[in-house]
């Protein structure tokens, strides 16, 4: 009885790729054909900056980073002096893990434009992903200085005070975001992180959740509040939770080895 229910689980997983799959293909289908129209353009105009920064976000969308960088590097042959262009190109380096590079544009970006809160906000990111924490926080701070309800640079700057330790200001900046924004998953999913570091476990769970009805498709929130109800030895919802990690990542390799584990507590 037990097999046939694993293997009609593993069908369903089946089923449910299948079909996500189908609807990120037919996405990129139809940026695929913008991608074409925007070719034949830019081959009748060939010097229009706007249009290689089109491509290049086109090709963002559908992953070619390579593409959309080399969009990018060629729009700013035309406009050397648009600092957008330069926030493109870095972020576009950071995907590709060239962290001097997109450190570098960041820069540059914000030498032409000193109230270009985005860039210091990627910067900033930069910076954390080098771990620079110090440096991290002093770009988040300069952006939110600049702008008091841009609400990326207060989810940052409360993981960069996470990872600091300083855990109450982590938990501030994450409200102080979801003040400004409650449709701000990542400020709930994050502060669910930081609560569960205090044992705040219910409370954890309600920022979790939070983040789900914002985002269903949030399978890193239903990993943590899966790990969480374990915590709490709800080892039913536990299951759930890392089920439904598992229909969204497939690839989610922690979450199948918890689950493993969980098989000697579930009462099926």
């Amino acid at each position: 009885m037990l097999k046939k229910i694993f293997i009609l689980f593993v069908i369903l997983i089946c089923f449910l790729n299948y079909h996500s799959c189908i609807a990120y293909e037919h996405s990129d289908y139809e940026i695929i054909k913008k991608l074409t129209k925007c070719n034949k353009k830019i081959e009748r105009n060939p010097e229009n900056a706007k249009l290689y920064i089109q491509r290049g976000y086109l090709n963002f969308m559908v992953g070619n980073y390579e593409d959309a960088l080399s969009d990018y590097e060629e729009a700013k042959r035309y406009e050397p002096n648009n600092y957008d262009i330069y926030y493109s190109i870095a972020q576009m380096q950071f995907r590709l893990k060239n962290y001097d590079n997109a450190f570098e544009n960041y820069t540059k970006a914000v030498s032409i434009n000193k109230k270009d809160v985005k860039s210091y906000v990627g910067r900033g990111l930069v910076k954390e992903t080098c771990g620079n924490l110090q440096g991290a926080l002093e770009d988040y701070n300069k952006a939110i200085k600049l702008d008091k309800k841009y609400v990326q640079a207060y989810v940052n700057r409360g993981v960069v005070k996470d990872k600091s330790k300083d855990y109450s200001g982590a938990i501030e900046d994450y409200t102080k975001a979801i003040k400004i924004d409650k449709y701000a998953s990542d400020a709930y999913y994050n502060r669910g992180l930081t609560l569960c570091k205090l044992k705040k476990y219910e409370d954890a769970i309600s920022d979790y959740t939070s983040a789900i009805e914002l985002d269903n498709y949030y399978a890193l929130a239903y990993y943590h509040r899966g790990l969480t109800y374990i915590e709490l030895k709800n080892y039913e919802k536990a299951r759930l939770d890392l089920i439904k990690t598992i229909e969204i990542q497939p690839q989610n390799k922690e979450a199948r080895l918890k689950l493993v584990e969980l098989q000697d507590y579930v009462v099926e």
